[in-house]
């Protein structure tokens, strides 16, 4: 099971005096299973790869298909296939319409058929998983909630839909560090529980270099990276700044650590292995073992 590009290329508004083309010759494979985050400066193309993942929009030219359907084709399998792929929108919360939290949770799962006691416990296991409870949360308007817990009744509509694939655009945008710690840290627990396909897309590269375990670098409307955190960030420094994009704080760290002549190691990836890194580094190789 797969998303794959295939010499892809959006332009918006052709033959007109505004035409601009967004991604342009993009040739990937998504594999199930996979958590990948897509890095790149503001108009490099990163929302507009994603919104060819579910048919939001179709290529110019190229091909999009998921699990091997066409998503551009005009039958079933392609309508199938399309709502595999969960999206969540930067700001979800602005698509929050219903009454209740429960009839906007339910508003996607009714419209694919889902019926009524299936529909009931989808709506329980999402509330569960975004950390709302059911009782107290299903009969309250989504209007009179903190922003984190608007985002999270927009996920869990997402997550009752239950797609193989999961795109975020921005996902924590404009949250405070405990709104972000817990929105990633659901969606972390979501592909470790269920091995469902993450696709993520972000500005911060320490979430990403927590979170992801391959990374594709957007320039100017295509993929000009691609790889582990550790090769990205480790190793592709000069093309990083190419794409006009930051290492993350915690690799800037390291470098400017070495440069002071630490022998650190650049590959850490997160706060508490660089930490342990950085002890055994200072204590020297006299204190090994």
């Amino acid at each position: 099971m797969s998303i794959v590009f295939d010499n892809v290329t959006y332009t918006y508004m052709p033959d007109t005096p505004y035409q601009r083309t967004a991604i342009q010759n993009i040739n990937l494979t998504i594999n199930k299973g996979e958590f990948i985050g897509i890095i790149g400066h503001t108009g490099s193309g990163k929302s507009t790869l994603v919104q060819h993942m579910n048919g939001l929009i179709a290529p110019t030219s190229g091909q999009v298909t998921v699990d091997g359907a066409d998503l551009k084709a005009k039958n079933e399998a392609a309508r199938n296939a399309r709502r595999r792929v969960g999206m969540v929108f930067q700001y979800p919360e602005h698509q929050l319409f219903e009454e209740t939290i429960y009839q906007d949770i339910a508003f996607g799962p009714k419209n694919l058929g889902v019926q009524a006691e299936e529909l009931d416990s989808r709506i329980r296991r999402a509330m569960d998983f975004v950390g709302l409870d059911y009782q107290a949360f299903k009969d309250r308007s989504p209007f009179n909630l903190s922003g984190g817990q608007m985002r999270r009744v927009a996920i869990a509509g997402v997550i009752a839909l239950e797609p193989d694939y999961l795109a975020l655009d921005e996902p924590a945008a404009g949250l405070d560090p405990r709104g972000r710690d817990e929105i990633f840290g659901q969606i972390v627990k979501l592909h470790q529980t269920t091995g469902i396909t993450v696709i993520l897309v972000s500005h911060n590269m320490e979430d990403v270099a927590r979170f992801a375990s391959r990374v594709l670098v957007m320039n100017g409307g295509q993929i000009s990276l691609d790889g582990t955190p550790k090769e990205i960030f480790g190793n592709g420094r000069q093309e990083l700044r190419d794409a006009g994009v930051d290492v993350p704080p915690l690799t800037a760290l390291i470098d400017a650590l070495q440069a002071k002549g630490l022998q650190v190691s650049n590959t850490a990836m997160t706060a508490e292995v660089a930490a342990q890194e950085i002890f055994e580094a200072v204590r020297g190789p006299k204190h090994a073992n």
